[in-house]
């Protein structure tokens, strides 16, 4: 390790250069990424509801919807000003990037039609083929709306105070910021004092969630500052301030630029994590620097007269041959941890795991070349600043405070520590989880007000779709499955939260009630599949051969139940989904397969996922963490201890998540595996300095001490920074994905970072293990 160093220092031009051309090609590769939710990369693929949703994309196009509300401030639906709005919002939708042109229903979508019946058969018409202008053409307009109950809270709301658009759209370039873009396009136009429009929908949380995490821009700096003072305050030097800030700029630069390289992803889950890798690289950094100062102090004492650059120039390298090897231990733990990750199903975890592993090793990497190159190169640290660096301040007394309790108070230390881990931690047992897009925002946000009132007035602005898929072509014509078509819609209707089921039962009912002079009685299906072809055949003849598109393919082999739900809850829609698909399998004939996806179904797939690979995420991590540490410390004792720390802020974050409401989805899901990720390097670094201590001072108390003041006190200014990075996240307003982040990795790092400096010592005086003491001074 020595004549490594020896050689960067000796070629830190060079060093200096090569990194600077690496970053410059990195930064190339930035240009190619942003921040977009894709919803392949956070669902999973191979979840039975996920396969029935990508189906019923195929077959019928619906994937996104979004709905638009108009309500006028005065009067009714049944004004010409209103309707013309209605038309003219339809016709630009039309034109918008990513709709699903077949898919928009309003009063003037071509699709919408008006069934009616006469001497000569089936008459189809447009719902509303103009804009009424005229008393009689409104009441006309006004008969027909009466006539179409199938579009009751669908198109217009019970009291006619409130009609819809409803449109599909499909991916497009830009993410769902495009998506949102477009639907302001079309609704903007007409909104005006007169009327209330509303738009909702899934896909408009997703561009919200979209536009709030671009506060990123602003709030990496903010927490790049926030670490730099805390290191300034810490060490009392310009070097603590600028020297980890440069590597941690530089890690995340080349982190990001390696993303961009692999083409993989950057999506609005794994925008948080420049601020984690800013954190484990400068948490490096602190580390080598302490010691820096350590050994520049101590050559400073053997050699006064040594010239200032020569000192920094031993120092740097002394300092790197004794703390490269566990740096190297350290991220090389916390790098495979992350990587293994990418075994996952969830592509946004296994984005998570390339991301953070490929910042970690970038910190390893400047901080064994660049970083030495450069601080020899700068002035060294001046007297004052020493004096100031080895000023007693609230941390020494802090550190101390850690040591006597570890030390002379270890009793105290378990038993504490047991009940605290055991009282938070049973929070853990009201944890939730759950998955609403509706939930990432609180406060006043329009969109959620929008949705409110929407879903309180209209059938509901979140979907759920019932997948019927028959052997055979004309299946979906038989009489037994639509009958178990019209009990599923039935039993959908039931549940208080579905506000409206469509499907081709509804307009076969209406086909039969026209051709009977709209007798009551005749208000159902045909009761046999030649007069369901027939009535078919008929409304062909004047109706468009895309009318039914997203009800029923083209050769009547499968068919789609849409559901409108007034709710994104996860829980809910799991319970609904398996009540439904429970209900479809007893009623459907045995020859026809019934699945249950689409829409808010993703969230329930998610849900599901969660669990499994959420505890498999944290086991491996651990798991990383014990084999890579028994190995390098030989022994199994020392894999063990180093994971007391992270088992106990893992437990107690989860106690907290579920004693503060807070759900286990997507967006919390990666805290705990960035908490073991980085508490790892409090008990590696702590581990190698006591080890160190012991074998080079023959009194055990002066050699633990030593420990404490300079590794332990190294990760108190670790913990502290990075819980005072991501606590500006809490500044977020109104965005639940920040607030909690915040929150719940700072409470992670303080509790990791505590325990390394109490359990951890404790564990280590108490039972004395060979991989510490083995090697160490007899008195």
């Amino acid at each position: 390790m020595q004549s490594y160093i020896a050689k960067i220092i000796k070629y830190r031009k060079w060093v200096i250069l090569f990194t600077a051309l690496v970053t410059v090609a990195l930064m190339t590769q930035l240009r190619s990424l942003s921040i977009i939710i894709d919803p392949d990369n956070t669902l999973p693929q191979t979840h039975p509801y996920i396969v029935t949703n990508n189906k019923i994309e195929t077959l019928f196009g619906n994937k996104f919807t979004v709905v638009i509300g108009i309500t006028p401030k005065t009067g009714d639906i049944y004004q010409e000003r209103i309707l013309k709005k209605v038309h003219d919002i339809t016709q630009r939708l039309q034109k918008a990037p990513g709709v699903v042109k077949s898919n928009i229903i309003s009063f003037s979508a071509r699709k919408t039609k008006n069934i009616s019946g006469n001497e000569e058969g089936m008459l189809v018409k447009p719902m509303m083929e103009k804009v009424p202008s005229t008393a009689t053409e409104m009441e006309e307009f006004r008969k027909v709306v009466d006539h179409n109950p199938i579009y009751e809270n669908l198109l217009y709301s019970k009291d006619r105070k409130t009609t819809q658009v409803v449109a599909e759209f499909k991916k497009i370039e830009g993410g769902f910021k495009a998506i949102s873009d477009a639907v302001s396009a079309s609704v903007d136009p007409d909104r005006d004092e007169s009327v209330t429009i509303e738009v909702a929908g899934i896909p408009i949380f997703l561009a919200l969630l979209e536009t709030y995490s671009q506060r990123m821009a602003f709030l990496f700096p903010l927490a790049l500052l926030i670490i730099g003072l805390i290191h300034y305050e810490a060490f009392r030097t310009v070097q603590a301030l600028v020297l980890p800030l440069v590597t941690a700029v530089l890690a995340v630069i080349w982190a990001l630029g390696i993303l961009g390289l692999m083409k993989e992803p950057f999506d609005v889950f794994n925008s948080s994590t420049p601020i984690l890798i800013l954190a484990i690289a400068a948490g490096h950094a602190v580390q080598i620097l302490k010691r820096y100062y350590e050994e520049y102090s101590h050559i400073q004492d053997e050699q006064p007269t040594l010239e200032p650059r020569e000192l920094s120039r031993l120092a740097v390298l002394r300092s790197l041959t004794k703390v490269g090897p566990v740096m190297i231990v350290a991220c090389t733990v916390a790098a495979l941890g992350f990587f293994s990750l990418m075994i996952f199903e969830i592509k946004t975890i296994r984005t998570f795991g390339i991301f953070t592993g490929a910042g970690v090793l970038s910190a390893l990497v400047l901080e064994m070349t660049f970083i030495p190159a450069l601080r020899v190169l700068i002035p060294p640290p001046g007297k004052r600043e020493i004096e100031r660096e080895r000023a007693e301040t609230f941390w020494d007394r802090l550190t101390m405070r850690f040591y006597r309790l570890a030390r002379y108070k270890r009793k105290k230390v378990y038993i504490s520590s047991a009940i605290i881990v055991a009282v938070l931690s049973l929070g853990g047992y009201w944890l939730k989880i759950e998955n609403s897009q509706k939930s990432y925002f609180y406060g006043k946000i329009q969109a959620r007000i929008d949705d409110d009132s929407l879903n309180e007035r209209m059938a509901g602005t979140n979907t759920i779709y019932v997948l019927v898929e028959g052997k055979k072509e004309d299946d979906i014509k038989r009489p037994d499955v639509l009958k178990a078509m019209d009990q599923t819609q039935e039993f959908l209707k039931n549940d208080a939260q579905i506000g409206k089921t469509v499907s081709l039962v509804d307009f076969l009912k209406k086909m039969n009630y026209s051709m009977n002079a709209d007798k009551a009685e005749f208000n159902v299906l045909p009761d046999n599949q030649d007069l369901v072809a027939q009535y078919l055949l008929l409304y062909s003849n004047s109706g468009e051969p895309g009318d039914f598109d997203n009800y029923v393919d083209y050769v009547y082999q499968r068919a789609s139940i849409t559901g409108f739900i007034k709710t994104d809850n996860s829980s809910y829609v799991d319970s609904l989904a398996k009540r439904t698909s429970a209900f479809a399998n007893s009623v459907f004939p045995k020859d026809v397969d019934v699945t249950i996806g689409g829409g808010t179904t993703g969230g329930v797939a998610l849900n599901e996922v969660m669990v499994r690979e959420k505890t498999l995420n944290i086991l491996q991590i651990m798991s990383a963490v014990f084999l890579i540490s028994a190995l390098v410390f030989r022994s199994i004792i020392a894999g063990l201890f180093i994971l007391v720390p992270l088992v106990a802020a893992v437990m107690v974050n989860f106690g907290i998540m579920g004693l503060l409401g807070i759900p286990l989805q997507i967006a919390t899901a990666l805290v705990s595996a960035m908490a073991v990720g980085i508490g790892a390097d409090y008990g590696i670094y702590m581990s190698y300095r006591m080890r160190e201590e012991l074998q080079n001072n023959a009194n055990e108390e002066e050699a633990i001490e030593k420990a404490f003041k300079s590794a332990g006190k190294a990760a108190l200014f670790v913990s502290s920074a990075v819980a005072g990075g991501f606590g500006v996240l809490m500044f977020s307003f109104g965005f639940m994905v920040h607030l909690w982040s915040g929150f719940l990795i700072g409470t992670a790092m303080l509790v990791s970072s505590v325990a390394a400096l109490t359990i951890f010592p404790s564990l280590i005086l108490t039972f004395r293990p060979k991989f510490i003491f083995q090697n160490a001074k007899k008195k």
